[in-house]
């Protein structure tokens, strides 16, 4: 029989593993797109998401240059994520920009609002402005709210 505590430890240290890869990929995310959209000229980019009922999805991604004109997102190959095993270090995919915008806003979504495509769900976007190198999730959690009455006849 597996003691409590140490099945506690053991996933608490696992989380703990998981939540710092989770850091160092997005960080890497965050860097990476940087450079390629000021290469294109893209001075903004909206990826919209939405989700409910278990389900959820990047639904646009929206780059805009400085006239706020909608550019087509360019399929530029980033640097590929690094990963934590040296000897494998060749081996990774290369990543297109369209791909690793949409992978920076789910790990955004996971790191903030885990569970943002359950029951009534969430919607919003992640907007970067790329000047400024920021990064600003938007989420609207939806609920269901009733409003109760007793009366007494």
């Amino acid at each position: 029989m597996t003691d409590f505590k140490v099945a506690l430890a053991e996933f608490s240290a696992r989380q703990a593993e998981r939540e710092a890869k989770a850091q160092i990929e997005l960080q890497h995310l965050k860097l990476a797109v940087i450079p390629a959209l000021r290469q294109a000229a893209i001075v903004k980019v909206e990826i919209r998401f939405d989700g409910s009922g278990d389900s959820g999805a990047v639904e646009e991604i929206v780059c805009l240059d400085a006239t706020d004109a909608t550019l087509a997102c360019p399929e530029m190959v980033l640097d590929p994520i690094p990963n934590d095993r040296p000897d494998e270090a060749d081996l990774a995919d290369p990543v297109l920009l369209p791909a690793a915008l949409e992978s920076l806003a789910y790990l955004a979504l996971e790191r903030h609002h885990p569970g943002w495509e359950n029951n009534d769900g969430a919607g919003g976007q992640l907007e970067i402005d790329v000047e400024e190198a920021s990064f600003v999730l938007e989420c609207n959690v939806r609920f269901t709210d009733y409003n109760q009455h007793y009366t007494e006849l």
